[in-house]
């Protein structure tokens, strides 16, 4: 099973190492990781001077759990994915600019498939900011369960793109349970529901409300003959991210919806290509202040 990274796991040390040993010592009892690994309640002990310090508190019972996940453990995986989110959580409780203190740990967390979501909530009264933490597989093949969040539905939601974000769902959904055709003509429709909404927030374009608009709502999106670099906000050139915006497209019609002309290898390579294209897409048209 692929999980956390020894890069990963190393950034997150250098975080919670600032934190006192006895909360360490909760962190890792609240995450599940002492539980997962078996290990001897004897080491939640203070042993003053005489025990691990802090990094050796934390490496050793980390490095367990990561061989044990490697291992094909999901408790284990789970437990280690669960101290990286409370982690962090209590590192951004601390910190005002939480999204610079983990933003080494954000990458490192990309690398393995996860992305890290600091979720800003204002007080009641608006003295005061709480920060939360998400942690959402980008690849959907990691999902073990079929209703699991993923961060780009996460990302589809904040922006408002409800019918976007419930095409997803179910491509997700349908892929999990090996219903191939489904899942592609719900990808589909996802993708034509994001390049509609995409050019009607930044150009031109008028969503006439009728169906099959992607391949008019894709020509406002992007620039024939354009070339390098791609404005941010902007048509994208056509050689740099706009031909791959079009051709992807093209690809996803062929072997659509129709029974008995997808299996698993494409339908998971379609799942890869759309995912990858609207993270791209949203990141390049940002949303509106």
């Amino acid at each position: 099973m692929d999980t956390l990274s020894m890069r990963t796991l190393g950034h997150l040390i250098q975080l919670v190492v600032t934190m006192r040993k006895s909360d360490i010592r909760d962190l890792l009892m609240q995450s599940g990781v002492y539980d997962a690994t078996g290990m001897d309640a004897a080491d939640l002990m203070d042993r003053g001077i005489a025990g691990p310090n802090k990094n050796e508190t934390l490496r050793d019972p980390l490095l367990k759990a990561q061989d044990m996940a490697m291992r094909g453990n999901r408790e284990a995986h789970d437990a280690l994915l669960e101290i990286v989110r409370l982690g962090a959580e209590r590192i951004a409780a601390f910190n005002d600019d939480a999204t610079a203190k983990l933003s080494a740990l954000r990458e490192a967390l990309l690398s393995d498939g996860y992305e890290l979501r600091v979720i800003q909530t204002d007080s009641d009264f608006g003295f005061s900011v709480t920060n939360t933490i998400q942690l959402l597989p980008v690849d959907p093949d990691a999902i073990p369960i079929s209703d699991e969040l993923t961060a780009l539905e996460a990302e589809l939601e904040d922006r408002g793109y409800a019918e976007a974000r419930e095409h997803y769902r179910l491509a997700v959904k349908h892929f999990t349970e090996q219903d191939y055709p489904s899942a592609n003509s719900q990808l589909r429709n996802m993708v034509e529901s994001l390049v509609v909404r995409l050019a009607v927030d930044h150009t031109n374009y008028t969503d006439t409300k009728k169906a099959n608009q992607g391949s008019q709502a894709i020509k406002a999106l992007y620039t024939p003959g354009g070339r390098a670099p791609a404005a941010v906000g902007r048509p994208l050139p056509e050689f740099d991210g706009g031909r791959m915006l079009h051709g992807i497209w093209e690809t996803l019609h062929p072997n659509g919806s129709h029974p008995g002309l997808s299996d698993a290898d494409e339908a998971r390579l379609r799942m890869q290509l759309c995912t990858g294209l609207a993270r791209f897409l949203l990141k390049h048209f940002p949303a509106k202040p």
